[in-house]
């Protein structure tokens, strides 16, 4: 009886042993913008999209060079309009939304980051979901978000609050079918409290893995008569899908 107790504790073993070495196999896949732009201190801007609302903006999307992943883009003849771009710029000390740079001045994976602000629908929609699903991404605070919570500073409108301990400031990630139908929901806080996020923090979208598509929101303790204060703005990097 001993000896087959050792034989089943060896057998067991070995099978769990190649279950995990099956689910490290499985293929990750980064999402990567990093030679897509030209110069230094840069920013992509669509120039191929359609007419859209009543506020001069238009609208298209892009697609990493690996074809993993599909990102929504609005853009009007000021700048960038909402949905998410791609940018390299360093600056972490200029309030004001004209400054689309992450409070780290720099990606997680590189010098490249997307900046998404949800002015207008923030989407991913997987391109190869046969094969691949959602696993996560990096996040962290824009720098205009940063010093609008940290110093009551958004660069002049005199509406945003400095963050006190009861404040919050959150990022939702909505998963989707193809056909619309929602699979769930995870929250990312980009602050709690006083503590404002100003490093790059994974965000896992396990829950929501198998969607289609993702829709991003924010919301914020500190809202007025015209909706959120806090700018809608937040940064990611390494947007990662794992083989099925």
């Amino acid at each position: 009886m001993k000896k087959f107790s050792v034989l089943l504790a060896a057998l067991l073993s070995v099978a769990l042993w190649s279950c995990s070495d099956d689910d490290d196999a499985k293929a990750n896949l980064t999402v990567s913008f990093e030679n897509s732009l030209s110069g230094a201190e840069a920013t992509f801007q669509g120039t191929d999209g359609e007419s859209f609302g009543e506020w001069g903006y238009y609208v298209t999307s892009f697609k990493d060079p690996q074809q993993l992943a599909q990102f929504s883009h609005y853009y009007a003849s000021w700048g960038f309009g909402g949905g998410f771009t791609y940018t390299n710029t360093t600056d972490v000390s200029t309030p004001g939304y004209t400054n689309l740079s992450a409070i780290t001045g720099k990606g997680q994976n590189g010098k490249v980051y997307l900046t998404a602000a949800t002015a207008n629908e923030v989407r991913i929609t997987n391109l190869q979901p046969a094969t691949y699903q959602f696993k996560g991404a990096y996040i962290t605070n824009t720098t205009y978000a940063y010093l609008a919570m940290r110093d009551g500073n958004d660069g002049g409108s005199n509406l945003v609050k400095k963050f006190g301990a009861d404040d919050w400031f959150k990022l939702t990630a909505t998963g989707y079918t193809a056909s619309g139908s929602k699979v769930g929901a995870v929250d990312f806080y980009l602050a709690q409290g006083t503590d404002i996020v100003n490093t790059w923090k994974w965000f896992d979208w396990s829950p929501i893995a198998t969607a289609d598509y993702l829709l991003f929101t924010l919301s914020s303790t500190d809202n007025g008569e015209w909706g959120m204060n806090t700018p809608a703005y937040f940064c990611m990097d390494g947007v990662t899908l794992v083989e099925k």
